[in-house]
């Protein structure tokens, strides 16, 4: 029972502090297709995925922590702080596509959700003419069958190494569910004991509900700088995963 204990331990162990760079040329080595390869490379970044992996200084992804996010739609200015994206744990990989001669990387990843949380800041007027005034409190937003598709161009770094130069990542969200607390406060201040802490429960209710059934804007701006602050994260992690591969196993020199 205790050799059993120890083998389980050493088998969690071992898949913790693999290397993802090494593991990727042992799969090469048993003559896999590389393609395959990559797959399993982002296959092996899931046990860390909520921790992190110290040992290859690889921060945790779920969370995903964004300091800001900053966008307007219709006649409105929104800053979301501090915003913490969870689902990456559950993700699925549709593909992993390696172009050695064109020195390209796609790669395509679903979640079944996708939620964020965090602080925001609000003000403007949205459609036909509600003044949001200006409302700050917490957010939080869901959203389901979340895709990703990322396309990298690589590169070779100091000793020949690979390197991701460009990471262009497009988030496809539907199905939104947006809260927002304390929209239009008074005096500047929240009203604890109503709906979502909103001094005017009606208007609150009138503006989430345009935004979540409605809002095609709200959705196509909050995407493409929400794609590239996660985009920049993403790139960084990958950089840090695979720094010890050598540039020849997945593009032509």
């Amino acid at each position: 029972m205790l050799k059993m204990s120890v083998f389980v331990f050493l088998f969690l162990v071992s898949n913790v502090l693999a290397d993802p760079a090494s593991d990727l040329v042992e799969c090469l080595d048993r003559r896999e297709e590389l393609n395959a390869c990559t797959e399993k490379t982002f296959e092996n970044f899931r046990p860390t995925i909520d921790t992190g992996a110290p040992e290859l200084d690889l921060p945790p992804l779920d969370p995903m922590s964004i300091d800001q996010i900053e966008f307007t739609f219709w006649n409105v200015t929104a800053k979301f702080s501090n915003t913490k994206l969870r689902g990456f744990k559950n993700f699925s990989l549709k593909y992993s596509k390696v172009d050695k001669q064109k020195r390209t990387w796609s790669v395509g990843i679903s979640l079944p959700k996708m939620s964020t949380a965090g602080s925001y800041q609000l003000f403007g007027t949205i459609p036909p003419n509600l003044d949001l005034g200006h409302s700050t409190g917490d957010e939080r937003l869901e959203g389901k069958a979340v895709d990703f598709t990322i396309e990298m161009k690589l590169g070779t770094r100091s000793g020949s190494k690979i390197l991701v130069t460009d990471f262009n990542l497009k988030l496809d969200l539907d199905d939104i569910n947006l809260e927002l607390e304390c929209l239009f406060p008074k005096n500047g201040k929240c009203c604890p004991r109503k709906f979502l802490k909103s001094c005017n429960a009606f208007l609150t209710k009138v503006v989430l509900r345009f935004i979540n059934k409605d809002g095609k804007q709200f959705i196509e701006e909050f995407q493409p700088e929400i794609s590239r602050k996660a985009g920049l994260i993403l790139k960084d992690y990958l950089n840090k995963a695979i720094a010890n591969l050598d540039a020849k196993y997945i593009i032509d020199l």
